[in-house]
């Protein structure tokens, strides 16, 4: 377990074989760049999943929105998946309104909110379940199952 961060924002990395589970806690937003910059920094060679929760993120500002489609970059470039979910109620307003203001302006990001929720909140049960039960050591804790 690696946990860091200063100011509004803090992290929580865990590994979970080829997954790594983020869990960002606070507020994302222009102060917290250099610490969402670290996440990516972070991140460990050859992992398939990365998996960030945001249940404790009690407001995100475009920086912070910035951050997080800067890490599903990353993902992408480096073969991994990254799995963005738990969004809570401001942030997720924040990440609507800017998609549908870049709607159609030919800048790469239509799509990316299917991208950011569906697409996570379909996929989030099979990649944090398998990683958990395949992977996690015994005494390991774990994040908690997904709601069935």
């Amino acid at each position: 377990m690696d946990t860091f961060g200063s100011g509004p924002l803090r992290v929580t990395l865990r590994r979970y074989g080829p997954t790594v589970h983020v869990l960002l806690a606070g507020e994302a937003d222009h102060q917290a760049v250099h610490t969402l910059d670290e996440v990516r920094a972070r991140l460990p060679r050859g992992v398939a999943v990365v998996a960030c929760d945001l249940q404790n993120v009690s407001f995100m500002d475009v920086s912070g929105l910035r951050g997080l489609i800067d890490l599903h970059r990353y993902g992408r470039r480096h073969g991994a998946t990254v799995l963005i979910y738990n969004w809570q109620r401001q942030p997720l307003q924040l990440l609507h309104l800017t998609l549908n203001h870049l709607d159609g302006h030919g800048d790469g990001l239509s799509g990316l909110s299917e991208i950011l929720t569906e697409h996570t909140e379909a996929q989030l049960a099979l990649g944090i379940d398998a990683a958990r039960v395949e992977y996690a050591p015994a005494d390991a804790p774990g994040p908690p199952p997904p709601a069935r």
